[in-house]
C-alpha cells in the first residue's frame, strides 16, 4: 500500500461564450457566492482532473489520512481557504474512483498542510492521498461522557 499523489491548480476559468473568460482562486469564499452551475462546473472539471491523474481502484481504503503542499501565486492567498476547497473536491474524486468508502471522520483520520513557496507561474496543490492499512477497522464511535458541575 502506498501514497498516492496527485496536482491540482488552485485557479479555475469560467469560460464565457460573449465575453472574456473570468480566472479566479478557487476557495470557500468564492465557492460560497458562486452561482449553483459555476460550482458544479468546477466540481467536475477538478474530478476530471484527479481521475486522469489516479485512474479507478479496486482497493476499498477503510481510512486514510491526507496532506496538501501549496504552491501560491499571491501573498493575498489564504491557505486554509484554498485548502478546504481542494480537499472537498480531491475526497468526492477519490471516492468517485474507488480508493475510498466514505470521507466522514469514521474513514478520514486526519488532514494536513504546508505553504511551500511563492510559485507565479505554476500556483498548485500537491495532493498526498496517505492510505492505512486495506484490513485496519475504521474508528468506531465512541461514547462521550459529558461532565457536569
Amino acid at each position: 500500500m502506498s501514497n498516492i499523489t496527485f496536482s491540482l491548480p488552485i485557479y479555475w476559468t469560467k469560460v464565457y461564450k460573449t465575453k472574456p473568460n473570468k480566472t479566479t482562486l478557487v476557495g470557500t469564499n468564492w465557492y460560497r457566492n458562486a452561482y449553483f452551475t459555476d460550482q458544479n462546473n468546477f466540481k467536475q472539471e477538478f474530478t476530471e482532473l484527479v481521475l486522469n491523474q489516479v485512474g479507478t481502484s479496486e482497493a476499498l481504503h477503510k481510512s486514510f489520512s491526507m496532506h496538501y503542499d501549496l504552491y501560491y501565486k499571491s501573498v493575498a492567498c489564504d491557505p486554509s481557504n484554498v485548502i478546504a476547497m481542494i480537499e472537498k473536491v480531491s475526497l468526492d474524486a477519490l471516492k468517485h474512483a474507488g480508493y475510498i468508502k466514505d470521507d466522514n471522520v469514521r474513514h478520514h483520520l486526519s488532514s494536513s498542510y504546508n505553504v511551500v513557496e511563492r510559485d507565479k507561474e505554476n500556483p498548485r496543490v500537491i495532493v498526498t492521498f496517505i492510505p492505512k492499512d486495506l484490513n485496519e477497522k475504521p474508528i468506531e464511535e465512541t461514547k462521550r461522557t459529558v461532565h457536569s458541575n
